[in-house]
């Protein structure tokens, strides 16, 4: 049933003054509402472990662009990017730690 359906439950359970019907009814409507929360913040974990692989991905592109470029001006660039990215990885890794106690 959806959150909808239940609303009219409880509607329909004031109308007939069934309080324990009502306080059953709103337990339920709680119970919905944190489900979804938890679902959401599992989806956000997944989001950001998906970006901590990319950033890895790229990385790795990166280390093999920089052995193959002898460059200076080229390898500085690249040096550059890496730093970037490992301060994003940095960032994300503690966003992610953050989740996992959150979850818990």
């Amino acid at each position: 049933m959806s959150v909808d359906d239940y609303l009219d439950l409880l509607n329909y359970a004031k109308a007939i003054n069934d309080g324990q019907w009502q306080a059953d009814i709103i337990e339920h409507l709680k119970n919905i509402s944190t489900v979804r929360e938890s679902d959401a913040a599992e989806e956000n974990v997944h989001e950001l472990w998906s970006r901590f692989d990319d950033i890895n991905l790229k990385l790795l592109e990166l280390f093999d662009k920089l052995k193959e470029n002898e460059t200076a001006g080229d390898s500085y660039r690249l040096k550059e990017q890496i730093w970037e990215l490992k301060l994003e990885r940095i960032t994300l890794a503690k966003q992610i730690q953050g989740r996992y106690i959150k979850i818990r």
